[in-house]
């Protein structure tokens, strides 16, 4: 054989080479289905991710971000706390069809019970595995746990509970995962710091440091174990359960001190998940990223702390962020449910649709007369709320179905809530009302709920934030 011959030979081979390479790559990161990484920081206020603040201190990194993603910094969560607004994001449901309403029930105060997310219904990870995706969660929310039935759709192995786990080991935990598998993937990550009690690592609550604070504050009554009695004195007294306020009245510095160590703990996770964007990112470029929240946080504004207490805007304003191959940069600022969450993951993968996703698709179904609704009876039951709330913006109305107290807001020109003109506007509230009374009655339970005694460990997981 001539050395023509072998060079013609090697070069075909070369040529081949090079072209199943091109072809390996481009169905890998073109044709192939994308991945699916949704992240859930929880607590995270709308107001504190703004890429119009460069640098932004509290959120550096997603704040950029959101300059190179669909930005939504008006979105609305379907409930002020976590577990009904999670088991609305995963099964496509309102609250009141999933059934999933406390953290717990405390008839039997010897056994508690919480409700559970019933396996009647399909996940979003159950449905994405039936169309060939390998799912993965790294949970750290006790009201989220395996036994609640917030692991439907993961393989046992596939699904890492550790209550309370800082960012890191989210982080950490989220990339082994990813690094094993071979097939498309959906990964779920809870990042659970931004919620009380608030207690970040130094190095990152030294970032936060006001150069202008030259005032001592007494730790007493923001140290993280202490925090979450005074949150259950003020949310008890607040809603008519307590007779006396609580035994200490927090000074303007102590407030500002608590609000900079939720800062803090937002800081240290945004750090964490940029490490995990950008670690995915560069092993499979073929990735969209879901990221948002599942509540805001109250710091006084209605006289209140915490969160699943009310409907007001510091309670249920979220952010939302979808970023990744074939997202073209856009802010939107109409207001939005997150309740699409599931439709928008199905409509952006080109899967069939399915009827029990429920709410619109974020990205193509969203206009100004859209209508919002949230809702909140309290994480716990013997907080005795009912509360439900509809938005077709600028007007939000709040009705306490306890009471039948209506409260109408227009954000636009009050977006504090701080002057209630429903007497004003008996039009708005007659067509909002509609919405309200078109839906199930409040004593109706739903044929879905479903709750479980909660054992020893999980009972201690959930006092540790305030939910028992």
């Amino acid at each position: 054989m001539s050395y023509k011959q072998i060079f013609l030979i090697l070069f075909i081979v070369a040529i081949g080479g090079i072209f199943i390479f091109l072809g390996y790559y481009f169905q890998k990161y073109h044709h192939a289905k994308p991945n699916i990484v949704f992240i859930l920081i929880d607590t995270l206020r709308a107001d504190c991710i703004n890429p119009d603040e460069e640098p932004n201190p509290i959120t550096p990194f997603l704040s950029k971000l959101a300059k190179q993603s669909i930005y939504f910094p008006c979105a609305v969560t379907p409930c002020s706390w976590t577990k009904p607004t999670i088991a609305t994001l995963l099964t496509g449901l309102p609250p009141e069809k999933h059934g999933v309403r406390y953290s717990v029930r405390n008839e039997d105060p010897n056994a508690p019970v919480s409700d559970v997310l019933n396996n009647t219904f399909t996940t979003l990870p159950e449905y994405l595995s039936q169309q060939g995706y390998e799912t993965y969660a790294v949970q750290s929310n006790a009201n989220l746990a395996p036994l609640l039935g917030f692991a439907q759709g993961f393989r046992e192995e596939h699904f890492i509970f550790q209550n309370d786990a800082p960012a890191s080991f989210v982080t950490e935990k989220s990339i082994q995962f990813i690094n094993k598998t071979k097939r498309p993937f959906f990964l779920y990550s809870h990042f659970m710091d931004p919620h009380l009690p608030y207690n970040p690592p130094s190095e990152y609550l030294n970032l936060l440091k006001n150069s202008d604070n030259t005032d001592v504050v007494d730790e007493t009554y923001i140290a993280p174990n202490v925090i979450i009695n005074y949150l259950m004195e003020l949310v008890y007294y607040n809603i008519g359960k307590r007779s006396e306020p609580p035994s200490h009245d927090f000074t303007e510095q102590e407030k500002k001190e608590l609000r900079r160590r939720y800062h803090a703990e937002i800081r240290f996770t945004d750090t964490e998940v940029e490490k995990l964007v950008n670690t995915i990112k560069k092993k499979y470029p073929n990735t969209i990223f879901f990221i948002l929240s599942d509540h805001g946080e109250e710091f006084w504004e209605h006289k209140g702390v915490g969160h699943g207490t009310s409907l007001y805007e510091e309670q249920i304003r979220v952010p939302v962020i979808i970023h990744g191959r074939g997202i073209k940069p856009k802010k939107i600022d109409t207001s939005i449910s997150t309740a699409g969450f599931a439709k928008t993951v199905v409509s952006l993968l080109n899967l069939p649709p399915y009827s029990q996703f429920e709410g619109y698709n974020l990205l193509n179904e969203v206009d100004e007369n859209t209508i919002i609704e949230m809702v909140t009876w309290g994480s716990w039951k013997d907080m005795g709320l009912d509360l439900k709330g509809i938005m077709k913006y600028p007007w939000k109305l709040i009705l306490d179905r306890n009471t039948n107290k209506i409260e109408l807001y227009n954000l636009t020109e009050d977006s504090k809530e701080l002057t209630n003109v429903y007497e004003k506007h008996p039009e708005i509230v007659s067509e909002l009302m509609k919405q309200i009374e078109s839906l199930p009655n409040k004593k109706e339970i739903p044929a879905s709920e479903n709750t479980t005694v909660l054992p020893p460990e999980l009972k201690e997981q959930l006092e540790k934030h305030g939910y028992l």
